[in-house]
C-alpha cells in the first residue's frame, strides 16, 4: 500500500506585491485538503518594501512579448480590484528628436501586433492630457496607450492580503535567516521567530532575495538607489491625467491625485547595501540628473517640485543587469522558486506564471499517488503561454 504524502507547506518569503499576489492565487486555487500557506515578512502591517516606494506606473507594452504578456495579466487582474488600486488613466511616451520619433512610431507598430491600443499624438494633443508636463513646442512627438495606467502599490498589497487572510493564508512578522535543506530538498526557513517547516518555498523578497539565495545560485538582483520627488500639494484634478515618459531622456512623470511625482534614471547606476529599509538618505549624486529632469517641464510645475512641501527621497529597487526578472524554479533544489526584480507593472502576471509552476508540481504528485486523473488543470487565472517564458527562467 502506497502512504500518500502529506499535505503540502508552501513558505512565501516576501509581502510586497508578488508575494501578497503570490498569496491570493495560490490560496483561490485548487489544493490538496492540509496544505498550509504561509507569509513571511518583517513588515506587515507597515509596508517598508520596495514596493511601498515604487511609483505604480504600469506601461504594458515592452520590446520582448513575454514582458508584454505578463504586463497584461497584471493590468486584466488589477482592473477587478477595489477602487483606488488601479486607474487606467493612460500613458504617454514623449520624443523630441527624429530619431526618437521614429522609435515611438516603431513602438505604435508593435503595439498593434501586441493587441494594444495606441496612437502617434502631436505637441498639442500631448499638452492637453499632460499639461502639467509638456507645453506646445511644434516639434515633440508623443505615443499614446489609453489602456495603461497607474497603481498605487500598497492597496494592490492589502486588497490581495485580505483576499488571502480570508482563504487561510497565514502572515507570520518574522526576519527569514537562511533557507535549510536536505539533499537538494527544502526543509524549511531559520528565521528570527525560530525554524519555521516548509516543502516548497518561493523567494519573492525583492533587493533581499540574493542574499537569501546566496547559498544556491548567484542570481543578478542588485538594490540600487533611485530619485524620486513629490511636488508641493495641490488640488487634485476631476480626472487623473496619464504617466508620462520621456524615453530619451530616461525621465517619467505622474499625476499622484494631491501633487505631481517624476523620477529619473539619468545618472551613473548607484548601488547601494539592501539594509533593513527600500528607503535611504537623499545623495548629491541625483541632484544634475533632477536638474536635467526639471528643464523637461513647465515653469509652474518646476516651481511646485521646489516649493514648500515638495520632498524628495532616495528609494531602493531591485534591478538586473538586463533589465529582466528571475523568475522560476532553483535549479538542483527542489521545492525551491525564486521571483526576484519583478516590477508592479508584471507582478500579478509574475507571480500567475510561478503558481502554475507550484501547482503544476503537486499535481504531478498527487496524479502519481491516483489522486488526479490526466485531463486535470491549473486553475490560476491568468493567461500566459508557458514558451514565451524560457528567457524568464534563467535560474
Amino acid at each position: 500500500m502506497t502512504v500518500p504524502n502529506p499535505p503540502p507547506r508552501i513558505l512565501i518569503l516576501g509581502s510586497g506585491v508578488v508575494g501578497s499576489s503570490l498569496a491570493h492565487l495560490l490560496s483561490t486555487s485548487t489544493l490538496p485538503p492540509g496544505t498550509t500557506i504561509q507569509v513571511l515578512s518583517p513588515t506587515l502591517t507597515t509596508l517598508t518594501t520596495s514596493t511601498s516606494l515604487a511609483p505604480g506606473l504600469i506601461g504594458q507594452l515592452n520590446a520582448l512579448p513575454a514582458l508584454t504578456t505578463l504586463a497584461k495579466a497584471s493590468v486584466k487582474a488589477y482592473l477587478t480590484l477595489p477602487p483606488g488600486a488601479f486607474s487606467q488613466a493612460g500613458g504617454l511616451e514623449i520624443a523630441s528628436t527624429p530619431e526618437g520619433i521614429k522609435i515611438l512610431e516603431e513602438r505604435a507598430k508593435l503595439a498593434r501586433e501586441a493587441g494594444l491600443e495606441a496612437r502617434l499624438v502631436g505637441s498639442e494633443e500631448i499638452a492637453q492630457l499632460a499639461p502639467q508636463f509638456h507645453t506646445p513646442d511644434g516639434v515633440s512627438k508623443g505615443l499614446y496607450f489609453p489602456t495603461d495606467g497607474v497603481a498605487e502599490p500598497s492597496r494592490i498589497v492589502n486588497a490581495y492580503q485580505a483576499s488571502a487572510r480570508a482563504y487561510g493564508v497565514e502572515f507570520i512578522s518574522a526576519t527569514a535567516l537562511g533557507i535549510k535543506h536536505l539533499n537538494g530538498v527544502v526543509k524549511g526557513v531559520n528565521t528570527s521567530a525560530g525554524f519555521i517547516g516548509a516543502d516548497k518555498i518561493i523567494v519573492a523578497s525583492g533587493i533581499w532575495s540574493a542574499e537569501l539565495l546566496k547559498d544556491f545560485l548567484h542570481i543578478p538582483v542588485i538594490p540600487v538607489g533611485h530619485p524620486y520627488l513629490h511636488s508641493s500639494p495641490r488640488p487634485a484634478r476631476e480626472n487623473a491625467s496619464p504617466f508620462v515618459r520621456w524615453p530619451e531622456k530616461g525621465v517619467y512623470g505622474r499625476d499622484h491625485g494631491a501633487c505631481e511625482g517624476f523620477g529619473t534614471y539619468d545618472h551613473a547606476p548607484l548601488p547601494v547595501a539592501a539594509g533593513e529599509g527600500a528607503e535611504k538618505g537623499w545623495t548629491a549624486e541625483f541632484d544634475s540628473a533632477v536638474e536635467r529632469a526639471l528643464g523637461l517641464f513647465p515653469e509652474e510645475t518646476r516651481q511646485a517640485m521646489t516649493a514648500d512641501g515638495s520632498r524628495k527621497l532616495n528609494g531602493v529597487f531591485a534591478v538586473t543587469p538586463d533589465g529582466l526578472p528571475v523568475v522560476g524554479p532553483v535549479a538542483g533544489v527542489k521545492g525551491l522558486w525564486v521571483a526576484a526584480g519583478v516590477w508592479v507593472t508584471h507582478a500579478m502576471g509574475a507571480a500567475g506564471l510561478v503558481a502554475k509552476m507550484v501547482l503544476k508540481e503537486e499535481r504531478e504528485i498527487e496524479r502519481s499517488e491516483g489522486g488526479y486523473e490526466e485531463e486535470d488543470e491549473v486553475e490560476v487565472d491568468v493567461e500566459v503561454v508557458d514558451e514565451e517564458f524560457e528567457e524568464l527562467k534563467r535560474v
